[in-house]
């Protein structure tokens, strides 16, 4: 029998290079009790996600190297069905932004408002 205050915490890998961002995002999220890991390359997301299990990916696109972009590419080729848990938090362009705002669970804007961020991660994660 599970007990409803043991219930798993939903997991979250924050990918984003902007040191601060990382650091606001982790806490905001910590505080209402998910577990986030920070990784700041799409090699190292790709990475960690081949031994570990996310309810969201929270992928920055804009990135000097391998950032988003590349996880989203491998996701689309090898388990496209993972899009639906991608959060991107982004200050890309609006055309960048819809060129993949119907493949993701959901898009938000930098800067954002952390009660909003908040609960798009929770709408995603369930």
């Amino acid at each position: 029998m599970k007990l409803p205050f043991l219930k798993s915490k939903p997991r979250v890998l924050l990918l984003d290079d902007d040191a601060s961002i990382r650091r606001l995002v982790s806490a905001l999220l910590r505080s209402r009790g998910f577990r986030v890991d920070e990784v700041t390359s799409g090699l190292a997301a790709l990475e960690i996600m081949e031994r570990e299990k996310y309810a969201v990916l929270i992928l920055d696109l804009m990135m000097p190297h391998e950032g988003g972009v590349t996880v989203m590419r491998k996701l689309r080729e090898s388990d496209p069905e993972r899009m639906r848990s991608v959060v991107l938090l982004t200050a890309a362009p609006s055309a960048v932004i819809a060129s993949y705002a119907n493949e993701v669970g959901a898009v938000v804007q930098k800067p954002f408002d952390p009660e909003a961020l908040v609960a798009t991660i929770e709408r995603v994660a369930s």
